[in-house]
C-alpha cells in the first residue's frame, strides 16, 4: 500500500468512527412555539385583537410561524406576520430578528425604546442591545435551544413576562 491511500484509509475510518457531533443550529419549528407562547404568556400595557408580528431579516422560524399561527385561529386573537425592516419595527407587537441581522438590533431598539414591543433575537446575548428575548445553544446541555431573557428591556417597554417564562429562561442581568 502506498503511504497516500494508507493517509487516505486513515481519514476516512477516523472519521467513520468519530464520536457523534451535534449541529448547532435552531430547531425553527421549536422556536416557533417558543414565540407563540412568549405572546400567548406576555401582557402588554395595550393589547389589540391582532398581534402584528415583524421579521426582520431571513430565517425559517418566521415559515413554521405562519404554519403554527394558521393552525391557532382564534376569535379572541389574530395574527399578522410579515417581513419587515429595522425601520418598521415600531408598527409591531412583537419584533422576531433573524441572526444574520443581529446588527440592526440597536437601531430598532433605539427607534422604539418603551414602546410595548417584545423583540426577540435568534443570537445569544443581545439583551444589552434591547432584546426582551434571545435564544441560544447550550452546549453544556446537550446542545439544546434554550433562551435569555431581560427583565430589565421588559419593564422599560411595559411589558408583564408571566412566570412560567421567566422560570424557564436563563435571566439576563
Amino acid at each position: 500500500m502506498t503511504k497516500k491511500l494508507y493517509l487516505i484509509i486513515i481519514v476516512l475510518t477516523s472519521l467513520l468512527f468519530s464520536p457523534k457531533s451535534y449541529a448547532q443550529s435552531y430547531d425553527h419549528k421549536e422556536n416557533a412555539v417558543y414565540i407563540y407562547n412568549f405572546i400567548m404568556y406576555t401582557k402588554w400595557t395595550l393589547k389589540n385583537s391582532a398581534i402584528e408580528v415583524g421579521v426582520v431579516g431571513n430565517t425559517p422560524v418566521e415559515e413554521e410561524l405562519r404554519i403554527l399561527f394558521s393552525k391557532k385561529k382564534s376569535s379572541i386573537l389574530s395574527y399578522n406576520l410579515r417581513k419587515i425592516s429595522a425601520d418598521q419595527a415600531s408598527k409591531c407587537d412583537v419584533v422576531i430578528v433573524s441572526a444574520a441581522s443581529s446588527a440592526q438590533l440597536k437601531a430598532i431598539n433605539e427607534s422604539t425604546q418603551h414602546l410595548p414591543i417584545l423583540i426577540i433575537t435568534e443570537k445569544a446575548n443581545m439583551g444589552r442591545f434591547g432584546a426582551c428575548i434571545s435564544f441560544f445553544i447550550n452546549e453544556d446541555d446537550n446542545y439544546k435551544t434554550q433562551y435569555q431573557v431581560s427583565m430589565k428591556n421588559c419593564r422599560e417597554r411595559g411589558l408583564n413576562i408571566s412566570e412560567q417564562i421567566k422560570n424557564n429562561a436563563e435571566l439576563m442581568r
